[in-house]
């Protein structure tokens, strides 16, 4: 009995002990009766862009809000920069809304026959202003700051997107159906903030421990505002 005692105390002290972690995942919704944005008409570049380019400043499925990036901040907050790709194609940015950890690096694309001139408007990042031919070789953007970065093409009104940099890698954004979920994070207090294009932000409060911690977003009290841009 002895010896398997010795044995078990051994083993216990070899083996690491698991390294716990918890989640938070939600929904975000727009609940309220809400008038989707026509999609955007090309005119006199229908040959090479399609006669009409879909609106995604608002985008809601089932009640559910797409497009709306959610980030947590809290001390110790770390992770790894990562690369990414943003591409011109059908004359519209693909994807429209994006997410990444500073230093990370964006590799932008164009896969359309015509010209795009990508314009990037930002204050703690350096701002750029880009011709991309047809079949040109990528361009690498690196952000080194977290903020809100908007993109828009000076040649094509209606193409814009967004990149959001944020300070650590805990951060998704919402699908099809509005959901999302933060794998990995360390227990502690945080606080969750969900950003969306037209309908501003919100945050909560939250204390993680083992295991999932749902936090969902309702958006409905606030009124969309919509340019025709």
């Amino acid at each position: 009995m002895m010896h398997r005692l010795i044995i078990s105390i051994l083993i216990s002290l070899l083996v690491p002990s698991a390294a716990y972690s918890g989640s938070i995942k939600g929904k975000i919704t727009y609940s309220s009766e809400v008038k989707l944005p026509k999609s955007f008409e090309t005119g006199k570049y229908k040959k090479a862009c399609g006669q009409n380019v879909p609106n995604e400043k608002l985008l809601v499925n089932d009640k559910g809000l797409m497009n709306v990036v959610v980030t947590i901040e809290g001390k110790k907050l770390a992770g790894k920069p990562g690369e990414y790709t943003l591409d011109q194609k059908g004359c519209r940015y693909a994807p429209h809304v994006m997410a990444m950890m500073k230093d990370s690096v964006l590799k932008i694309h164009s896969s359309d026959p015509i010209n795009h001139n990508l314009h990037s408007y930002s204050f703690d990042n350096d701002p750029v202003n880009v011709m991309f031919l047809p079949n040109q070789d990528d361009y690498d953007l690196e952000f080194e700051e977290p903020e809100i970065v908007k993109i828009e093409c000076d040649l094509h009104g209606w193409m814009s997107a967004w990149i959001i940099v944020t300070d650590n890698s805990f951060f998704d954004i919402s699908g099809k159906e509005g959901t999302y979920s933060i794998p990995d994070l360390p227990p502690g207090k945080y606080t969750v903030s969900a950003w969306h294009e037209v309908l501003g932000s919100k945050s909560q409060k939250v204390t993680v421990k083992d295991g999932d911690t749902e936090i969902n977003f309702d958006f409905s009290d606030v009124t969309p505002q919509i340019s025709k841009k």
